[in-house]
This record gives structure tokens, C-alpha cells and sequence, in this order.
């Protein structure tokens, strides 16, 4: 009975590790993958296209997100709040869309993001925008 012994403790080694490995997607944190109008310029360069006025942002993540935690705060560049709503893409849980009650004026803006993963993780971050129409 002894040699059994070692046997036991490799197999419940070997079980947990795998356990542990096979969780490991569970652990994930939504990551901001793409920003629509992009980051730093929200319009396209008149050579190649009209500009055309802003008046929703999408905010693609890694991970389907919760709506209810899920949060975005665009300031002007006086850190003055915009006012505008954000809800899920009801085709895409993965996109957060910010709609303005009217399009955004030309300017820099700051995009402050939260997002709460459907595992509950929270993620955060900012970025500039700039209006050029």
C-alpha cells in the first residue's frame, strides 16, 4: 500500500494544475480593442472624405460586458461633462455605444471608460479625441 502513496499525490497534482489551467479563461478582463471614431482624430482628412459630425463613439472590447456597470464620461477640454447616454450594441455585447444629444462641437475631448466584464473584472482607461469639423 505504501507505493501507492506517491501515486495519489502525482494524480492530485496533475488534477489541480489542470484545473487551474482550464479556469484560466474565466479570469479574463475586458480590453478596450478599438474606439470608433478613433482615438485622436474624429473625422477623415478632407482629402479623403467629408468630415462628418460626431454623434455616437463605440467602444469595442475584448470581452462581452455587463451594461449595468459598464460606464463612459466624455469631458471638453475644460473637463466639462458631455452629455450622453451609453448603452450596449443589442447586435454585439462586446460594444459599448456613447450617443450625444447633439454632435460634438470641434475640439479636444477626453474619454474616460469603465468596463465591467460579465465575470464582474473591471477595467478602465482614457483617451483623447479631437473633433476637426
Amino acid at each position: 500500500m505504501p507505493a501507492l502513496k506517491p501515486l495519489r499525490f502525482a494524480f492530485a497534482f496533475c488534477a489541480t494544475v489542470a484545473l487551474i489551467l482550464a479556469g484560466g479563461p474565466a479570469f479574463a478582463h475586458a480590453k478596450l480593442l478599438s474606439e470608433a471614431p478613433p482615438a485622436e482624430d474624429a473625422s477623415a482628412p478632407a482629402a479623403t472624405a467629408p468630415a462628418t459630425p460626431v454623434t455616437e463613439l463605440r467602444l469595442s472590447f475584448s470581452e462581452g460586458l455587463n451594461a449595468a456597470f459598464s460606464k463612459v464620461k466624455v469631458t471638453d477640454a475644460n473637463g466639462a461633462a458631455i452629455d450622453a447616454t451609453a448603452a450596449l450594441d443589442p447586435n454585439d455585447g462586446k460594444v459599448l455605444v456613447v450617443t450625444f444629444t447633439q454632435a460634438l462641437p470641434k475640439g479636444e475631448y477626453t474619454v474616460s471608460w469603465t468596463a465591467v466584464a460579465a465575470d464582474s473584472h473591471k477595467t478602465q482607461g482614457d483617451y483623447k479625441l479631437t473633433v476637426a469639423q
